[in-house]
């Protein structure tokens, strides 16, 4: 008699489409109307690092209104995607870019459909021309969300780049009036590049608050990073001498032979120079130097890309690049390495691993970012390099993730919307082959890209990767 009660409250549940909980029975889920499901997919949780294996997403104006386990029944959405058992992530950040400099508008259009095809969904563009930060109120279709900056600030003449994205302060009232007009032109936080010692810091912060902006780039002189932290530094910019300021021997001399050895053929070894600055590095006072700027709220993008990339890495992809701007630069990062031996080149890596442990260690928040096309740092394809990067100098497969993901959408503000795949969060998405907390290697070809309401399918994003050539050249700070 039991069973003929709860076989007729299931008809009548069928009938109403609605749901009815009976004990001993499993309630049945309501259908939930759709733009889009992607069934049969394995979501990662981000904070966790655990798995929801076989789930389906369900994609409604460009949000996520649910994910549940697979129904032997279809979705009810208009289009329904078969993920084949992909894994879903949020979408990636790269957090330092320079798209926008030089002729920005074209250069997105050129490089942004890679972006997205390597599931590098938002950018942080760190300094643009104001005409190239307005071409944004009009972005490309496959084109990745940019956060810019607007011009780079600095307190003396640039002598090199594009003088379209500086601005030089030289006082308070310029100070003012450059952050009025970055803040006017819709500037996401003011990027900071060299010559603001302690006290012009805090003035530019203090102008930048009032404004709504953060101010976000290089080390600056005077002071340790802490108490630059504290001055009111959001962000600080790549693994070089200026970064670790406070802990050890004067960075500036050793930033000034590398460029020597770079540039000016002085004809010293870079990684000679690297190793004599870690040797010199003291590791205890470091650490507590970067645990006390994570206290003050700093978070970095080490760019281990541009700044700590292996030589051995560096000829590998090389030997992989066209002909063209980016072999120039790439060959230009090698130069220094000519001379030395493996043995050499091996403490190198090791100098700059040991430099990026004392971060680690700290716990210094981590956002991945290339410093496109700066060295041999390719639009786009550097990204997955940075990653298998990040790795290799220390991190767990889930804090690659994190610093992918669930960190740059927390510091950039973006944190209630983006970062992690649940209900109720903006849909943007990725679906990768393998299980990216087994192996970064996963991150070299998504399978699929959910962004700014549109599917990409992995055929299509295989098309997107072949990057036309550039116009021009472009350098990047």
């Amino acid at each position: 008699m039991a069973q003929f009660w709860k076989r007729l409250l299931g008809a009548f549940t069928t009938l109403l489409g609605a749901p009815l909980a009976v004990a001993g029975c499993a309630t049945l889920e309501p259908a939930t109307p759709a733009d889009l499901a992607i069934s049969d997919v394995h979501v990662v949780d981000v904070r966790s690092g655990e798995v929801r294996y076989g789930q389906t997403i369900l994609i409604r104006d460009s949000r996520i209104v649910s994910i549940r386990r697979n129904q032997a029944s279809r979705p009810a959405a208009e289009i329904v995607v078969d993920g084949d058992g992909a894994y879903a992530i949020p979408g990636l950040w790269d957090a330092h870019v320079h798209i926008l400099q030089n002729d920005g508008a074209n250069e997105l259009r050129r490089v942004g459909p890679a972006f997205l095809s390597y599931g590098v969904t938002h950018v942080r563009d760190m300094g643009s021309s104001p005409a190239a930060r307005a071409a944004l109120r009009e972005l490309p279709e496959d084109a990745p969300h940019v956060i810019g900056a607007g011009p780079a600030f600095w307190t003396f003449e640039l002598p090199y780049g594009d003088k379209a994205q500086q601005r030089i302060v030289r006082n308070a009232a310029e100070t003012e009036a450059a952050v009025a007009e970055a803040a006017a032109a819709g500037a996401d936080f003011i990027k900071v590049y060299a010559g603001f010692e302690p006290g012009r810091l805090r003035e530019l912060a203090t102008v930048a608050r009032r404004h709504g902006l953060r101010i976000a780039g290089h080390a600056q002189p005077g002071a340790p990073i802490d108490e630059q932290a504290r001055l009111g530094l959001s962000t600080v910019e790549h693994v070089e001498f200026g970064t670790f300021l406070g802990c050890g021997p004067d960075p500036e001399a050793y930033f000034n032979r590398t460029i020597a050895s770079r540039y000016q053929n002085s004809g010293e070894s870079v990684p000679a120079i690297y190793t004599a600055f870690a040797a010199a590095v003291d590791r205890e006072a470091c650490v507590a130097m970067w645990r006390r700027a994570a206290e003050a709220g700093l978070a970095m993008t080490p760019t281990l890309i541009a700044t700590a990339l292996p030589p051995e890495r560096a000829r590998r992809l090389l030997a992989e690049t066209p002909e063209g701007l980016q072999a120039d630069l790439c060959n230009t990062y090698l130069q220094p390495y000519a001379a030395p031996d493996a043995e050499a080149e091996q403490a190198y890596v090791q100098a700059g691993r040991f430099l990026f442990s004392m971060v680690h260690e700290a716990g210094v928040p981590l956002l991945a970012g290339t410093d496109t096309p700066i060295f041999c740092s390719a639009p786009a394809s550097s990204y997955a390099v940075e990653l298998s990067l990040l790795s290799e100098f220390g991190l767990s497969n889930l804090e690659v993730l994190q610093a992918a993901t669930l960190t740059p959408a927390r510091v950039f503000g973006f944190g209630d919307r983006l970062g992690v795949l649940e209900a109720g969060k903006e849909a943007d998405l990725v679906l990768l082959s393998a299980n990216p907390l087994e192996t970064v290697a996963a991150y070299a070809r998504p399978v699929g890209v959910y962004t700014r309401g549109r599917w990409r399918d992995e055929a299509e994003l295989v098309r997107m990767r072949r990057v036309p050539p550039p116009a021009s050249s472009s350098s990047a700070t």
